[in-house]
Order: structure tokens, then C-alpha cells, then sequence
């Protein structure tokens, strides 16, 4: 029913239309902090160095010794003639040399149907060369301590080696041959096809896995190249040929990063690529579309696996890019939210119920756009409970921003962390090779602590209104098929095997009957309905939105004529509807009446109807009957407002059972289902008891007492004044 839509919309309205200044006072906005030298803390407790004949008191906590700014480590920068761009990190301490060759041709850039392409091509490059084999170039590293190794992601591959700098000619020559002739050779490919088949059988194991993938497919889309997943059908159509075209298009020096760490100064760097690399030679790299993000319908994802004690559980949404204004914030939230120890998740699900031992967060990092994603695995039991906590936790963050004292220490620990990688320089080419990949400058990835020290709470709040609201969330699940049911009231539930492939229902069986024929049997089932002049209906109701529980009461009356009059009071949330048949108003919280606009007001009408499928010829709605599936004959609908809706009706009662219906909202499209259950006679006619109403926002659910044929003045389906 849109009155319940329309109900759950007031309900946000209400949480996150106060403005921000309006929040309690423990959650003041920060200030801004400046980059001093000394933090607060330190400026309240200087660090004071006792005489060494004065003991320590042990009852004292020491305090903190005094902040030092942080200086980005030193680093050398230039480019070969061959469009090489080269980063060059000093440390001394160790004779050991590392590097690190970032290229743009990562899984993304995969040709269609033959994913895995590209990592095929990066582990090819270790199978041997014009002059080595794989034994051989496996014998030469080993001998000299050294290793050579590639990885591949959704834009990038990387290729790195690591060796001790007097061994560096034998290693250099390696690496630059596999990069510049690799062999290709076709026994070593088939060899290589068949690891990557046996990993895709093992992971069906790995339900944490299968879930992120499969968020990763509702968030950016299910055929964006970032989302595409390796088949076992994909890696047998991949062919020499193409591991050859991938390496000649995207393994070219003018579309590549290289950071060189350790015992090496830059003019010695410049010297030895000269050496080695300045034959590798530029290539014209093809243009490649990452096709927009296109995220999914509202709905929970789910993936049945059999034999599962545990759900693995992700609530996920669509992230900004990291070069947008917002970015820092939304990654301080994500670590907020469920990062470790000390954040929202581990305080609720681990702490406070014991769902789970380690819940998490994150926020991919992509040039384009990203994915938030959080949840844990739980036992099979409190799969929906646990959801709940999440949904609720994040709503709270929405509605009432982050608790200062807790983010103040969570900025704390990221800068912390931050800084303490420094340590290692290997943390220095990592940052700034991140930085050449997605094109941020570099001066932003200096100043990135000072940056995120200056987040106010209200900023961590706006990023989670803006990015965690109701219909930007969606929900995935990984866990034994008897879990199920417990999804249904978080949404339309969406189906998709171990492969990630859209599971197949059941084929439909035909149904011998007319779409006339269809709406005589269902008149006939429900008894005396052309007898029926009004209906009174009362309830108990109870909502469930984001994870917080509201009951209440509601009233429903009806008359011939499409009118109607229905009023839901949940305490918080208050909301009366009038339809008179020729137009329809809505009051919020006990507030004046307000007139409906006309084409919410003309699907409000056709709404009020009594028995929908009685008059569903006659009221000029276009129906299929598709067939019947599991007991159900399904009835395909379009009213003659363009809206979708399905009719599911029990194939021996006759009785409608279940109704879909696609609503357009200001947030965007929403399924709503509505579940039919314990029909029984009054006055003649056949009218449920029990009502259920979810989609993505809510769910509901109505103990239902009607009354037949009473007196209702047609005032009452009207305001007062109008």
C-alpha cells in the first residue's frame, strides 16, 4: 500500500530534516585542528624527564612524551625517455634493493567473456623467456636470495622484485627479459589454466568471498568490468593469442610507475634502468571504457549454500571517488563503522551480543568510484538480528553523527597508523604509486593526516546521511538455504548461485484457464462481494525500519466508489490519508490536511478499490498470466498509471497469496510485497486476517479484524475544510 511508502518517507523526513547544529551536545562539531607540533594531549601532560635518583610512581599513568611533526620521507622523481615514470626511495640501512612496477591493464580491461585474461598474463611472465625457462629462471632467483613476483587488480597489475643490491645485475636482467620477451609458451599456459580452475571449484568455500564479489556486482553493476568474475568457462576460452595482445596493448613503459626502495641513490637508479628497462619500449595503449556504476535494485542478494553454520552478512553502497571533496570523510566513517577494535560494529555485534568475533568495514580506493561495505559472519541463527544491529547502527550514525570522544581516537589511531608505516619505505612507493594510479597530486597525499585531523563530526555525519540513507543500502547475504526466510523482511530477496549467476527458478506449468475465466474463479472463491458496500478494517501494527521496532494501530475504511480513509499511528509517526474517489489528502503528525498531488491522488484511487482483481478488467488494467510455479498461478499486471504490479494467487483457493508492486519514490524505484494469510468468512465474503508489507524500507505486520456493510457517511472520506 503507497500510505505505508509514504509513512516510511515521513519517517526519514523527520530523522534527518534537523539541522546539524541541532544535535545533542556531545556532539559538538570539532574545530579544525592546526598542524602542530605539539598535540593536545602532549600540551596538557608535557613529557618532564625525572632525575635518575627519583623513583616512578606507579600509581601515576605516564604521560605522553611530546608530538613531533611529521615530515613525508624524502624521495626522487623522473621519467626515462621511454615514458618510464620512476620514483626513487633512499634507505640505507641494508644492502637490499625493492622494487615495485605499477601498470594501467589490470582485470578490468579482461576481454568479455574471457575474464582472467590478465592475471593469466602476469603469472605468464614467470614461465619463462627467449633464453630461460621457467626452471631456469626459478634456479637463477633462488640461487641469489632474489624473488620476482606479479599481482593483478581491477585497474592495475604490479610486478615486484626483491634482491640484495650485488646481485642486482643478475635480477635486473631477469625481470627486464620477462617484461620485455616473455616465451608464452603454450605448455606452461594449459599448465597455468588448470591452477586457476581448480581455485575457482575452491572457492565455493569461501562464503566471505563469494559475498564481497557478489557486493561488488549490486554496487558497480553486475556486467561492470570491475565486478566481473573468473568462470571456469572464462579461463578455457582464454587462448596464447590473447595473453599475448594483453601483454603487447597494456605491459608498456608510458603507462607504468616504477618505485625503487632501498640501498640505491637516484643517479645509480637512472643508470641501472638505462641498463635494463631503456629497451623496453613505449606502445599505444587502447582506449578502454569503464562503463558508469550502475548499482542494482533495492533487494537482498542472497547465495543459498548448503551446508553453511554461518551467514556471512554485508549491508553495502556506492562510495565517492577517491578524488572527490568528501572522499577522506567517507573513508573516516567506514573505519568508524566497523575498523577494529573501539568501532561501532565490534562494540555492538561482538561486544554487546556476541554475534560475531570480527566484524568490519571498508571503503575501496578507486580513481572512478568506490563501494562502502561492512557486516560480518554470524551463526546461522541470528543472521537477521545481526542485520538489524548493522542497519540500526547505521541509521544511528545518519541521524545523530559519530560520538566525539570515540571519532576524536579513531582519527588518532588512522593518523598513528599512518605515520608508523612510514617506517617503511616499501609504505613510501605504495603511497605514492596509489597516487600516480588514480591521479591525486602528490602534495594531497603529504598533507593527507593534517587533513583528516581537521574532519569535524559533522562532516563523518554528512557522508553518512549521503551515502548510507535507506535507498542507497543493500544487503547481501552468503548462508544455508534455511536462512531465507529470515531475509524476507529486509526486502525483495534475489537469488544467485555459488558462480554468482542468477539462479534459475522453477519453468512455469501452463494454466487452462482465461484471463476472464481466472477473475470469475477468484470472484467466486471470495463469496458475496457484490453484497459488499463497505469494509472497516483494524489492526495492530508493527514496523520495522532499519532495524528499529515501532507498534502501533491502525484503522482502514473503505466504500464503493474507490474511497477510502486510513490512518497509521506509530507513535513517532503519525499519518492519516483521505481518498473520495475524486481526489486525496495527507496529514503528517497531526497536522493540517494537505491536498495530494494529481498523480499520487489518482494511484491512491485506484488503490482504495475493495477487491482489485474483481474490477481489474473494467478498470482498464492490461494482464498475463504468466503460469503457475510451487502452487501459485502468477497474474502480471499493468495499471493504466504505467504501474507494474504481480498478483500471485493459491492455485486451490484461489485467494490472492501475495502481491508485488514497483513504486517510484524520491529516493527511486521500490518493490513492494504484500502477503496475504489466514482468509476467513465475514458477512459473506472471504477477507485475510494477517497482512505482511516489505521492501527495502520496512516491514510490517497486521493482525487484521474487518466489518462488513456498517454505516459510513461519505464526510468521512474527506477532511474537515475540504
Amino acid at each position: 500500500m503507497r500510505t505505508f511508502i509514504l509513512a516510511a518517507i515521513a519517517l526519514t523526513t523527520l530523522w534527518v530534516s534537523e539541522p546539524l547544529a541541532a544535535q545533542p551536545a556531545k556532539k559538538k562539531t570539532a574545530k579544525a585542528r592546526k598542524p602542530a607540533a605539539t598535540s593536545p594531549a602532549a600540551a596538557k601532560s608535557p613529557s618532564v624527564v625525572a632525575p635518575a635518583d627519583v623513583k616512578p610512581d606507579l600509581n601515576v599513568k605516564p604521560a605522553p612524551l611530546a608530538a613531533t611533526d611529521f615530515q613525508f620521507p624524502k624521495y626522487e622523481e623522473f621519467t626515462l625517455d621511454n615514458g618510464l615514470h620512476v620514483f626513487v626511495i633512499e634507505n640505507h640501512e641494508q644492502p637490499l634493493v625493492t622494487l615495485s612496477l605499477t601498470m594501467r591493464g589490470g582485470e578490468a580491461y579482461d576481454p568479455k567473456g574471457k575474464e582472467g585474461t590478465a592475471a593469466i598474463a602476469g603469472d605468464m611472465l614467470g614461465k619463462g623467456t627467449k633464453t630461460r625457462n621457467a626452471l631456469q629462471i626459478a634456479q637463477a632467483l633462488d640461487g641469489v636470495g632474489a624473488s620476482i613476483g606479479v599481482s593483478t587488480t581491477g585497474e592495475s597489475m604490479t610486478m615486484s622484485a626483491s634482491f640484495i643490491k650485488k646481485h642486482g645485475g643478475i635480477v635486473m636482467d631477469i625481470f627486464a627479459e620477462q617484461l620485455k620477451d616473455p616465451l608464452f609458451d603454450q605448455s606452461e599456459l594449459d599448465k597455468l589454466k588448470q591452477q586457476y580452475i581448480a581455485s575457482i571449484a575452491a572457492r565455493r568455500s569461501r562464503p566471505v568471498e563469494i559475498a564481497q564479489a557478489l557486493s561488488r556486482k549490486v554496487i558497480y553493476g553486475m556486467d561492470n568490468p570491475l565486478a566481473r568474475r573468473t568462470l571456469e568457462s572464462t579461463i578455457k576460452a582464454v587462448t596464447r593469442e590473447d595473453v599475448a595482445a594483453f601483454h603487447a596493448s597494456y605491459m608498456r613503459p608510458n603507462s607504468a610507475s616504477l618505485a625503487i626502495v632501498g640501498d640505491i641513490t637516484a643517479d645509480e637508479a637512472r643508470t641501472m634502468l638505462g641498463k635494463y628497462l631503456g629497451g623496453w619500449k613505449k606502445g599505444v595503449r587502447p582506449e578502454v571504457e569503464i562503463p558508469d556504476m550502475k548499482t542494482e535494485a533495492p533487494g537482498v542478494y542472497f547465495v543459498a549454500r548448503k551446508g553453511s553454520v554461518q551467514s556471512t552478512v554485508i549491508v553495502c553502497a556506492a562510495g565517492p571517488p577517491v578524488r572527490a571533496s568528501d572522499f577522506d570523510a567517507t573513508s573516516i566513517m567506514a573505519s568508524y563503522v566497523g575498523s577494529g577494535f573501539g568501532s561501532l560494529l565490534f562494540n555492538t555485534l561482538r561486544e554487546t551480543y556476541s554475534y560475531t568475533y570480527s566484524p568490519f568495514s571498508l571503503l575501496s580506493r578507486g580513481r572512478r568510484y568506490n563501494r562502502f561495505a561492512c557486516g560480518a559472519e554470524v551463526r546461522t541463527s541470528v543472521t537477521d538480528s545481526a542485520l538489524k544491529v548493522i542497519l540500526s547502527e547505521l541509521r544511528k550514525l545518519a541521524d545523530e553523527g559519530p560520538d566525539e570522544e570515540a571519532l576524536k581516537r579513531r582519527i588518532a589511531l588512522e593518523v598513528g597508523q599512518y605515520r608508523i608505516a612510514f617506517e617503511r619505505p616499501s609504505t613510501v612507493a605504495a603511497v605514492l604509486q596509489n597516487s600516480w594510479l588514480n591521479e591525486v597530486p602528490v602534495d594531497d597525499v603529504i598533507n593527507y593526516t593534517r587533513r583528516i585531523e581537521s574532519l569535524s563530526s559533522a562532516e563523518i555525519q554528512r557522508s553518512a546521511q549521503q551515502y548510507l540513507s535507506m535507498f542507497n543500502l543493500r544487503i547481501v547475504v552468503v548462508g544455508s538455504p534455511d536462512v531465507r526466510t529470515k531475509l524476507e523482511p529486509f526486502g525483495k530477496i534475489i537469488e544467485y548461485t555459488l558462480d554468482l549467476e542468477p539462479a534459475k527458478e522453477a519453468p512455469y506449468e501452463t494454466v487452462a484457464m482465461s484471463l476472464d475465466e481466472l477473475v470469475q474463479k477468484h470472484k467466486q472463491a471470495l463469496g458475496s462481494v457484490d453484497a459488499v458496500q463497505t469494509i472497516r478494517t483494524s489492526a495492530t501494527a508493527k514496523m520495522v525500519f532499519q532495524g528499529k521496532e515501532y507498534a502501533g494501530t491502525m484503522t482502514r475504511i473503505q466504500k464503493r466508489g474507490n474511497k477510502e480513509f486510513s490512518e497509521l499511528d506509530l507513535g513517532v509517526m503519525k499519518q492519516q490519508q483521505w481518498v473520495d474517489g475524486s481526489g486525496a489528502w495527507t496529514s503528517l503528525m497531526g497536522g493540517p490536511a494537505s491536498a495530494t498531488p494529481a498523480d499520487e491522488a489518482a494511484q491512491l484511487m485506484q488503490e482504495a478499490r475493495m477487491f482489485p482483481l474483481v474490477t481489474m478488467i473494467a478498470d482498464g488494467y492490461k494482464a498475463t498470466i504468466k503460469g503457475k510455479r510451487d502452487g501459485q498461478i502468477e497474474l502480471e499486471t499493468t495499471s493504466p498509471l504505467g504501474v507494474n504490479e504481480r498478483y500471485y494467487l493459491d492455485a486451490s483457493s484461489m485467494m490472492i497469496s501475495r502481491h508485488e508492486k514497483d513504486d517510484v519514490t524520491p529516493g527511486g524505484s521500490v518493490t513492494t510485497v504484500e502477503r496475504f494469510s489466514d482468509y476467513a468468512p465475514v458477512a459473506g465474503v472471504m477477507l485475510a486476517s494477517k497482512l505482511q508489507i516489505q521492501n527495502t524500507l520496512f516491514s510490517m505486520e497486521f493482525d487484521l479484524k474487518h466489518e462488513v456493510n456498517t454505516s459510513v457517511e461519505d464526510s468521512t472520506f474527506r477532511p474537515a475544510g475540504f
